[in-house]
C-alpha cells in the first residue's frame, strides 16, 4: 500500500525521526511504499523518501496525500493534517509519543509551548482519528485517561532497535582511544542536555561511586537543546571535573562505537514516552542503571538486564552504578540478557509488522 507518513519538522537527532526512519525502512523492506512528508528536513534520512512541502502551515500538506491510501501521522501539529485528510475520506492512523510533563522545563517558553501542544492534540484527535497507536502501555494508558480516547481502540507498537548496528560486536576501542578511557570504568550518559533527562542526578551521584569505585569516569554525551542544565558548572562544584568528560554532540555514526565503551549504560530520565537509548544499550550489550517510572520498566526488566531505583533518589542510584561497577560477571550476564530482550521484544521488523496490521484493521473498517 501506499502510505504518507507525516511530522512537521525532521529535527536532527530526535527520537522521533529515528523511529519514522526505521519504521519506513521495516515498512518498505515489507513491500509498502513509504513517503515522509514534512515542512522542515533538518535531517534527510538514508533509504527513505522525504518531500519537504515549502509551507507555513501544516494544513497545506494536505494536497499532496491524493493516490496514498494512508496518512500516519507523528505529532502536533502534523496531527491536523492527518485529521484533514480523515475529513477527505482518507483513512488516518496516529502514533502518540507523548509529553514530557510541563514542571520537568525550566524554560518559560518551553512550558508555554508544551501546553499549546497538549491543547493541540487533543483539539486535532477531534478531526478524526480512525486507529491509535502508542509506542508503550504507558503511554496508552495516558492516550487513554487524559485525551479520552477509548483504551480498547489503543493498539501498543514498541519501537525497535536496529540490532545489526547495536550490537555487542561493535567495538568499543575507538571512543575509549579518543577520550582517555583505557584502564577506566566507564559509566555512559547519551541524551538531550534538559532537566527531566536527569544528567544531574547521575552526577550527583558520582561523588559517591568515586568513593567506591576510584577509576569510576562518566562520559556525559549529548545534544544541547531548549532548557540547558550547566552541568560542566555542576561537575566542578562537586570537584569531580577531572572524572566526567562532556563530549557534545555526538555523530550518529560515532553512536554504536559509544555504548560499547561503556561499562554500563545510566539513565536517570524522570519521563520516557518509550526509552529508545536504554534499549539501544541493551542491543549492544550494555547493562541500564535508570530510575523506575513512566515507560522505562517496560524496556529495562529490574535486575535482569539493569538495576531501577525509585526516581531521584541519588543515593540509591550511586549504589545502583557502583554495585555493578565492581562485578564484572553479573555486568556480563545482564549485558546477554538484555541484548536476548531486545531480540525478542523491540526490533523494528516487529514494530513494522503490527503497524501494518492497525493499516489493516483500518483499511477494512473504511
Amino acid at each position: 500500500m501506499r502510505i504518507a507518513i507525516v511530522r512537521t519538522v525532521l529535527h536532527k537527532g530526535s527520537g522521533q525521526v529515528v523511529h519514522i526512519r526505521e519504521l519506513a525502512r521495516a515498512l518498505r523492506a515489507r513491500g509498502h511504499e513509504i513517503t515522509v512528508f514534512t515542512l522542515r528536513a533538518e535531517e534527510r534520512p538514508e533509504g527513505v523518501e522525504v518531500v519537504e512541502v515549502p509551507a507555513r502551515r501544516v494544513w497545506r500538506l494536505v494536497r499532496h496525500f491524493s493516490g496514498y491510501q494512508l496518512v500516519h501521522s507523528q505529532y502536533h501539529p502534523c496531527l491536523y493534517a492527518g485529521g484533514l485528510a480523515h475529513r477527505r475520506g482518507l483513512p488516518h492512523v496516529f502514533t502518540f509519543h507523548g509529553f514530557a510533563p510541563i514542571r520537568h522545563w525550566n524554560s518559560a517558553r518551553q512550558r508555554v509551548k508544551m501546553v499549546r501542544r497538549r491543547l493541540g492534540t487533543f483539539l486535532g484527535l477531534r478531526l478524526g482519528v480512525d486507529g491509535f497507536i502508542a509506542v508503550s502501555r504507558f503511554l496508552a494508558d495516558a492516550l487513554a485517561s487524559r485525551y479520552l480516547v477509548p483504551r480498547d481502540r489503543i493498539e501498543v507498537v514498541y519501537n525497535g532497535v536496529d540490532v545489526s548496528r547495536f550490537s555487542p560486536s561493535v567495538d568499543g576501542g575507538p571512543i575509549r582511544e579518543k577520550y582517555g578511557l583505557n584502564g577506566k570504568k566507564v559509566v555512559l550518559y547519551l541524551g538531550r542536555l534538559t532537566r527531566y533527562k536527569g544528567a544531574q542526578f547521575l552526577l550527583s551521584a558520582a561523588p559517591q561511586v568515586l568513593r567506591e569505585i576510584p577509576n569510576a569516569h562518566f562520559l556525559i554525551a549529548g545534544s544541547l537543546r531548549n532548557d540547558v542544565l550547566d552541568l560542566p558548572g555542576m561537575a566542578r562544584r562537586l570537584g569531580i571535573e577531572r572524572h566526567v568528560t562532556f563530549t557534545g554532540f555526538i555523530p550518529d555514526e560515532d553512536i554504536p562505537s559509544l555504548y560499547r565503551a561503556a561499562d554500563l549504560f545510566c539513565y536517570p530520565s524522570l519521563w520516557e514516552g518509550f526509552g529508545l537509548t536504554p534499549a539501544e544499550a541493551m542491543a549492544s550489550g550494555t547493562p541500564v542503571v535508570a530510575f523506575r517510572c513512566t515507560a522505562v520498566p517496560e524496556v529495562v526488566v529490574h535486575g535482569r538486564t539493569g538495576l531501577l531505583v525509585r526516581p531521584g533518589d541519588v543515593a540509591a542510584l550511586a549504589r545502583a552504578i557502583s554495585t555493578l561497577l565492581e562485578d564484572g560477571e553479573r555486568r556480563r550476564r545482564m549485558g546477554q540478557a538484555g541484548r536476548e530482550h531486545v531480540l525478542e521484544n523491540f526490533r523494528w521488523d516487529l514494530a513494522a509488522q503490527r503497524t501494518e496490521a492497525v493499516y489493516q484493521r483500518v483499511l477494512e473498517a473504511r
